[in-house]
């Protein structure tokens, strides 16, 4: 492997900057969070770290203005002086971070919205705008010289040109230096996957190791372009896509009548921002579970009354009273009591199906006795914990910046149907105060109420403590996106075994196998936090 390293004094600035990161992680003044190889890592990766940390940790507005200003000095000074021979590159790194800046903090931006509304769809939306922009620009600083100037640094001039627009040319007609990129990455994502996982021993030894991978990276990309860049790039970017669309398509499986019928009531709740007969739990198919419609009760977030629209839902909703999107963040003590209400007269046994914030409902409500003849909560996509903090409008608080340019970019959420209120009071409640939601599955429940909890695979990116949950039988992640997961055929499979008994601590959802969880979905956990904001308790 052919190497070209910088200067001396880039490499000791360089090596200064990994130092100064490794001793703050050490001490505490960084965030203990495995997104701090990141801090170190290849250009643009490291401004988008910086980002995710002053959104999540500013506790005022000058504080994260100066903050961003000098961190943003720091690295286009390491930039300027790693990429200089006989001078530092002054506009050349300079106008790097200007260009590069704005879309990272776009893609910081939407993960803090994606772990602080427990949304991951805008996780893989802010993960794709820092992959795209890392693809077309982590390369041009360092390599595009070699294909722009070739004739100049034959006559010993420098191969690198100070015109970002020249640099990029030169950049995109060697390949990208995709394949370069493809390693790094991926040594990245395994290291960063690592530190996660030796938290807080391993984190500190990550950062030493991953500053090391960047220099690899950088001699790499300053040594000559292979033969044939595009073919490369080609090849790499084909296998990417092959690999992406297989990680995304939702496993077949068929539809499994259950064999019993039981005895009792179902109650069905509806998740955020769902409305009568409005939400993917309303489809929930009741001869799969072994239920009719005339045992299916639907629950109203607007409290009791005659009867909702049927909309989606499979059977007629003849109780309850007709609710909105923003019923559904009405406070979490009404919410609670309401279910009492609901389920006051109904036949037991009791079953209550709960899809995604009605899950801190329904464990809640079990919690305090409220719900008469409970025998089991089924809960949908539950969320063990609320990672992240942003104070009330107008007040000074970890995650300040964050929840300021939340409210701010709310109207945008239309565009994707997510009709979200963001200091409506159960976000205050349950989203914004970091301890809420595993205060809520830390109570005990009665001895004779059984639990099921199955979790999303989208939803283990947003889930820094794990997706298991204590007291509950956790089935294996369910490969589906959060909103789909009441429709899919694994879950109604998962929740007639519980139902009917069979199952057992890490149950396959997708019927008779091997118990115990394959280790992909831990993997996919732990591998996304560096590329998540720093949750509250690091």
């Amino acid at each position: 492997m052919t190497l070209r390293w910088p200067s001396r004094p880039g490499v000791a600035a360089y090596a200064t900057l990994v130092a100064l990161v490794t001793l703050g992680v050490a001490s505490g003044w960084v965030p203990r969070w495995s997104g701090a190889v990141h801090l170190v890592a290849l250009p643009p990766l490291d401004v988008a770290a910086d980002a995710r940390w002053l959104l999540a940790r500013a506790t005022s507005w000058p504080l994260a203005v100066a903050a961003g200003a000098a961190l943003f000095a720091v690295r286009v000074a390491t930039m300027a002086v790693l990429l200089g021979g006989r001078r530092p590159r002054w506009r050349l790194a300079l106008t790097f971070y200007a260009v590069a800046w704005l879309p990272m903090v776009l893609a910081a931006q939407l993960d803090f919205i994606a772990h602080a509304a427990l949304y991951s769809r805008l996780f893989g939306a802010g993960l794709f705008v820092l992959t795209a922009v890392f693809v077309l620009l982590a390369a041009t600083p360092w390599s595009a010289g070699h294909a722009a100037t070739v004739g100049r640094a034959a006559a010993g001039g420098d191969p690198v040109p100070d015109r970002l627009g020249v640099a990029w040319r030169g950049a995109l007609r060697a390949g990208l230096r995709l394949p370069v990129l493809t390693v790094y990455a991926l040594a990245l994502v395994g290291l960063g996957t690592l530190a996660e996982a030796t938290r807080p021993v391993g984190l500190v030894v990550s950062v030493p190791v991953s500053g090391v991978l960047t220099l690899l990276a950088i001699g790499r990309l300053r040594a000559p372009v292979p033969r044939r860049p595009l073919v490369a790039a080609a090849v790499v970017t084909g296998i990417g896509v092959v690999l992406a669309a297989v990680t995304v398509v939702t496993r077949d499986a068929p539809w499994t009548a259950s064999t019993s019928q039981r005895d009792g009531t179902a109650v069905i709740m509806s998740g955020i921002n769902s409305s009568s007969g409005e939400g993917a739990i309303f489809t929930l198919q009741p001869p799969f579970v072994g239920y009719t419609c005339e045992q299916f009760v639907y629950y109203s977030y607007a409290g009791p009354g005659d009867g909702q629209p049927q909309g989606v839902a499979v059977c007629p909703i003849e109780t309850g009273a007709p609710y909105e999107p923003e019923d559904t963040q009405r406070p979490f003590a009404e919410q609670v009591e309401q279910l009492g209400l609901q389920t006051a007269d109904l036949e037991p046994p009791i079953v209550v199906f709960a899809h995604s914030q009605a899950a801190w409902v329904a464990w809640q409500a079990a919690a305090e006795d409220r719900i008469d003849g409970l025998a089991a909560l089924v809960l949908l996509g539950p969320f063990p914990t609320s990672p992240l903090a942003f104070p009330p409008p107008g007040e000074h608080g970890p995650g300040i910046v964050g929840g300021d340019l939340f409210r701010l970019l709310v109207p945008l959420a239309d565009l994707v149907d997510f009709d979200f209120l963001v200091d409506a009071p159960l976000t205050r409640e349950m989203l914004a105060s970091p301890d809420a939601a595993s205060d809520v599955f830390s109570q005990p429940l009665p001895d004779d109420v059984e639990v099921l909890a199955a979790t999303a695979s989208s939803d283990l990116a947003v889930m820094p403590d794990g997706w298991r949950i204590d007291g509950a039988i956790d089935v294996c992640p369910i490969r589906e996106a959060h909103p789909y997961l009441p429709i899919t055929p694994h879950f109604h499979r998962a929740a007639d075994r519980f139902l009917d008994g069979e199952v057992l601590e890490d149950p396959p959802a997708d019927g008779p196998g091997q118990l115990g969880c394959p280790p992909w979905p831990e993997l996919y956990r732990v591998g996304a936090q560096p590329f998540g904001a720093p949750p509250a308790d690091r």
